[in-house]
């Protein structure tokens, strides 16, 4: 095996213990990797941690430089139990996934490295086989993991295309706001015009740059999110107390890391609309957001959503991500497309035996179906 050293890595796995003990390393390995992406920051997995994977059962491998002893690679799994038609079963899912739905994840490698490095991190997670099924949501499409899981022939049929609209902002905001459609366009400027002539107070657009107004604006972002959602018949992204934890934790440490852009819109004192995206190199992603339903006649979602892509062009990114789901607003903003996977294999005799007893009962959910966190 190489590396772009000659020399073999170092591969072990590691406990919970471990793991919290790379993480002053982790973000230098992410950044380094070809795939690096938001979800894989330690503001993400550390809050995943912290929170709805407390209790993980993880599986956890590094690969370590044998000369030096520099962070190379990590396989970042956990095993999940599960019941259906009432059999319990364990799956093998990514660090950070689940509930929350992240997209772009993979087995962050450092770029160089060589792909050896990944088959040999794979390699020893699946020697564990602890579970029944490995259901991989949210993958990069050509990553480390999707080459590793996609190597031999036939596997290519148990992977589901996501499609993940991203606006591209060369060419800055001027140019960007040309890619609208023309009538979105036009009600962007209508509706702030319509707000700012009635709204009987200030209109203004803030950036949360503060612990404190972190913590007002992601209360007042729930409670509008909330509203938005159970009135279409969807739990929401704050469905529980622990996802609503897990989201201003994430959002803290996406504020000490310099990644939050939390944008609120403002009538006087009262908040009408909040958006919370969050940057990676050069890509800004948005995530959730939430408007007053009283003031729904203003627009105020489009407003905020526009003031959040006006800022990622302004301060250099060169795309606006979407992320996950192929909504119809989404197209109004002249996205393209790109697309994740989820991939998902039975393991053993009985994983595939419950895989056969799951197929015949329920075909597996299509692309709408995959969940994704409502924004």
């Amino acid at each position: 095996m190489t590396t772009g050293h000659r020399t073999a890595p170092l591969i072990e796995r590691i406990d919970r213990s471990r793991l919290m003990g790379i993480a002053a390393e982790w973000d230098d390995l992410v950044s380094s990797s070809p795939t690096g992406s938001l979800f894989m920051t330690w503001a993400w997995i550390g809050s995943w941690l912290a929170t709805l994977g407390d209790d993980a059962d993880l599986e956890v491998a590094t690969a370590r430089h044998a000369v030096d002893g520099r962070l190379l690679g990590v396989a970042p799994f956990h095993v999940e139990s599960g019941r259906r038609l009432g059999v319990r079963f364990r799956s093998l899912r990514l660090l950070g996934s689940g509930p929350a739905a992240p997209d772009h994840l993979d087995m962050p490698v450092v770029d160089g490295a060589g792909p050896e490095v990944a088959a040999a991190l794979w390699d020893t997670i699946q020697r564990a086989r602890r579970w029944d099924f490995v259901d991989l949501d949210g993958i990069a499409a050509g990553g480390n993991l999707a080459r590793v899981m996609l190597r031999r022939r036939g596997d290519a049929d148990a992977a589901e295309s996501i499609p993940c609209p991203y606006l591209p902002l060369d060419g800055g905001w001027d140019q960007v706001e040309q890619r609208f459609g023309r009538s979105h366009r036009q009600n962007i400027g209508r509706y702030r015009r319509k707000l700012a002539r009635e709204a009987g107070a200030p209109v203004g657009e803030r950036l949360v740059v503060s612990p404190q107004d972190l913590e007002i604006t992601m209360d007042r972002l729930e409670t509008m999110h909330q509203s938005v959602r159970l009135a279409h018949g969807d739990p929401g992204a704050f469905a529980t107390a622990r996802l609503g934890e897990f989201h201003r934790e994430v959002a803290r440490r996406m504020l000490a890391a310099g990644r939050l852009r939390l944008w609120h819109l403002d009538v006087g004192d009262r908040t009408i609309a909040a958006i919370e995206c969050m940057r990676f190199a050069d890509r800004v992603s948005f995530y959730t957001t939430g408007f007053d339903l009283d003031w729904a006649a203003y627009g105020p979602g489009r407003s905020v959503m526009a003031r959040a892509i006006q800022g990622a062009a302004d301060e250099g990114a060169t795309e606006f991500d979407f992320l996950r789901g192929d909504e119809e607003y989404k197209r109004a903003w002249g996205t393209e497309t790109r697309c994740d996977l989820r991939i998902r294999r039975p393991v053993g005799t009985r994983g595939r035996l419950l895989w056969a007893a799951r197929s015949a009962a329920s075909p597996l959910r299509s692309l709408r179906g995959v969940r994704r966190p409502p924004t």
